[in-house]
């Protein structure tokens, strides 16, 4: 039993008419070698699948090909040619950056760039996944990368060129690959299927080269998936396809819709129950969803159709549904589609999460109730501003106003305006200034009045001692819970009240200044209770201690503070060494 080669390599392109989907690239490096004029660095960025070490490999063949052929394509039968085939190319050398990316690895591969071809008339490197060098490999690559010898010439691969150091950049000549279009997918499969004698539906080509997602690799590992479910001399199915990529039919997403569209929330979150009961994932159907409702917005102009990538048997349905759905609502889904995409591996309850996206979704389509009675238009008259009643004084003054200045509904309409009888709601129209003035200048002159009554009775009235300690004790609470410490201590000196002078002892010109600030916000409260209030400080004088330095000094100061230690000297006769 031969052994089994996967479609990825046994197809692998060996020529660049071959390479599918990268015409830019290919025509390029033809001209390239037609006229001599090979740069000494290659650098081939893109995703995935999409050819780039094919293309390095086809083109280290056709630079040491002996008998290239017109087309400038390497001819494959050569010794260059068949040993490059069997990886076994002495002048072709393939490093994996993946897994050699120390500046070692690199540093041994400079050396060996010393040496001439032994066959040939280059020595090609190619270095695959050439981001995941290090700094330092990178920096020991420089210099030969910039002045190869001659006969050497470098192949870097990467699928994530931002990686890669400006300075590796700027000495290689670039080639960006593109994602391989779906309809040559397809045609590469067809040709691979009919040269494998696979019976196929052409439908279940189209749904692999779709999950593909612009890779070859992934859509040859797919199909050989697909394959191998079929059996020997089955057939590819469009059922089997979707079984095995766990593809949803595009008819739970059409029953989906026709829920959202009819404001059915039960059919919704029933038809969500039954997708995970199958056992599907919820964010695949979330993503699924919304794959599908742009299909629905691409259909909406023949302009954007061609943007459409779904098999060919699904394009006529989606065409016939496009016209049941509005733009607003496919886009209103669409901006909340992905709202749930976002934040659903963040939720705790994820299908509480798509759920709750369903039921947006469906009552946002929502039609208005038949019992309701639609709104009459009303006349264009002139309304009069509702304001609500006033209440206490403000309704005396209200209540003052002259009725001359309410308008009459029976003599103040407007001509060819017919009145309308009935209950009307109870409404005050907003009164002139003048009727203002006149009606609060009384009130104001209480006021007043009351004030300076008010104060009056307040400067008359004696201080309280024990109200201003209080709120003296309130206040420096309240900063040591503010967290201002200093204050706090400030304000825990001694007070003295006499008269209308409240008297803070202090201890050094620090806290003076300190208080300075804090009668800007502490006068202000203290004459609401006595409007003559000031408050004045005493620096008090502190006892200079004289602190011990020398060791005499020292032992005097613990004789004084404890007796024991002059007595234990006394008798042991003790003095101080110098």
């Amino acid at each position: 039993m031969s052994q089994f080669v996967v479609s990825a390599r046994k197809y692998r392109p060996t020529t660049f008419k071959d390479v599918i989907s990268q015409p830019h690239i290919t025509t390029t490096l033809k001209n390239a070698i037609a006229s001599g004029q090979l740069a000494h660095a290659f650098l081939f960025c893109g995703p995935r699948g999409v050819g780039k070490t094919t293309c390095a490999r086809i083109l280290a063949k056709a630079i040491n090909c002996l008998q290239i052929t017109e087309a400038i394509e390497p001819c494959n039968q050569c010794v260059n040619c068949v040993s490059l085939s069997k990886n076994s190319a002495m002048n072709v050398y393939e490093l994996d950056a993946a897994s050699n990316n120390s500046v070692e690895d690199i540093r041994e591969l400079v050396g060996q760039v010393r040496y001439a071809p032994q066959v040939g008339k280059y020595k090609i490197y190619i270095i695959d996944e050439v981001h995941m060098l290090s700094n330092a490999a990178f920096n020991a690559f420089l210099k030969t990368l910039e002045e190869p010898p001659s006969y050497a010439l470098f192949i870097l691969a990467t699928t994530e060129r931002h990686k890669v150091l400006p300075t590796i950049l700027s000495r290689c000549q670039i080639f960006n690959f593109n994602r391989i279009k779906l309809e040559d997918i397809v045609t590469q499969l067809k040709t691979i299927a009919t040269q494998s004698a696979i019976p196929y539906e052409e439908a279940a080509l189209q749904l692999i080269a779709q999950k593909a997602e612009g890779a070859m690799r992934d859509a040859l590992s797919i199909f050989d998936l697909v394959t191998t479910s079929a059996g020997t001399g089955g057939t590819i199915t469009y059922a089997i396809a979707r079984d095995h990529l766990q593809i949803l039919d595009y008819d739970y997403y059409f029953a989906s819709t026709d829920a959202f569209l009819e404001s059915n929330i039960a059919a919704a979150l029933s038809l969500y129950d039954a997708i995970l009961r199958a056992g599907f994932n919820g964010h695949h159907f979330v993503v699924g969803l919304g794959e599908h409702l742009r299909n629905l917005l691409v259909c909406k102009d023949s302009a954007t159709i061609p943007l459409l990538e779904v098999t060919d048997n699904i394009r006529p349905r989606y065409a016939e549904y496009a016209p049941k759905c509005t733009i607003p609502f496919l886009l209103k889904a669409l901006a909340r589609l992905n709202q749930c995409d976002i934040g659903y591996k963040a939720s705790w309850h994820q299908r509480l999460h798509v759920e709750l996206a369903l039921i947006e979704l469906a009552s946002s389509h929502a039609a208005p109730p038949a019992n309701r009675p639609a709104p009459v238009p009303k006349a264009d008259t002139p309304k009069a501003p509702i304001i609500p009643k006033p209440k206490g004084a403000d309704a005396a003054v209200c209540a003052s106003i002259t009725p001359s200045t309410q308008p009459n509904p029976t003599t103040d309409r407007l001509p060819n305006h017919p009145v309308k009888t009935g209950p009307t709601p109870e409404t005050l129209t907003i009164p002139t200034l003048a009727s203002l003035k006149s009606a609060l200048a009384p009130k104001e002159k209480a006021i007043d009045t009351d004030q300076r009554i008010g104060n009056q009775d307040a400067t008359k009235a004696p201080i309280s001692a024990t109200m201003i300690e209080s709120f003296l004790a309130d206040y420096s609470a309240q900063l040591k819970k503010n967290g201002h410490i200093a204050a706090y201590h400030l304000m825990n000196q001694p007070i003295q009240i006499q008269g209308t002078v409240i008297t803070i002892s202090l201890i050094n010109s620090v806290q003076e200044q300190m208080l300075q600030i804090l009668k800007e916000e502490l006068l202000p409260k203290l004459k609401l209770h006595h409007p003559d209030l000031t408050i004045q400080s005493v620096l008090g004088e502190q006892p200079s201690v004289q602190k011990p330095y020398t060791d005499q000094e020292k032992l005097i100061y613990l004789c004084k503070k404890n007796a024991a230690i002059g007595l234990l000297q006394e008798r042991l006769r003790l003095e101080v060494a110098y």
